[in-house]
């Protein structure tokens, strides 16, 4: 799969080994869904790394999975949306938990099929749709996380 970044396209391959030439031990998707200019946020379970923290769906790819094939697995298991489309990729951010030394995390834009199916995983106790800034603001999110929202606020806002 090419990874399209407005300007360029970069093959997922290269990206990989990029991360792992910077001693990136794991890598994952972050989703953006967008539906009618607002992106999906849901609520990490308070028992849970990061709870109460809001974040987009997604998670980490498995051995032999793209980054396609991860980002329509995770959007099923966590929200049981379908991912009619993935438009893209935008900016991630690299991170750790106690599990994983080094994660880099590689955020995607998808449309879905029917938005009204959302179903939530146990890891997840709580969704929104953010249309704003504004939205963000009102929720707990860590800084990248919120860059995040940022940037997939401004793609959404021509869906």
């Amino acid at each position: 799969m090419e990874i399209t970044i407005p300007g360029f396209v970069v093959p997922e391959a290269a990206l990989r080994q990029q991360a792992a030439a910077d001693g990136i031990t794991h890598v994952s998707t972050g989703i953006a869904v967008i539906v009618g200019g607002k992106v999906l946020a849901v609520r990490r379970a308070t028992d849970d790394f990061l709870g109460g923290n809001y974040e987009l769906p997604g998670g980490g790819v498995e051995a032999g999975e793209s980054f396609e094939q991860a980002v329509r697995r995770e959007l099923k298991e966590e929200t049981g949306l379908e991912a009619a489309v993935v438009l893209g990729m935008f900016p991630g951010f690299d991170y750790h938990t106690p599990q994983k030394p080094s994660v880099r995390q590689f955020n995607l834009l998808v449309c879905v099929r029917d938005p009204k199916v959302l179903v939530l995983s146990p890891e997840h106790d709580a969704a929104v749709w953010l249309s704003s800034e504004a939205d963000i603001d009102q929720l707990v999110v860590t800084d990248a996380m919120r860059t995040c929202f940022i940037d997939a606020l401004e793609v959404a806002a021509n869906f």
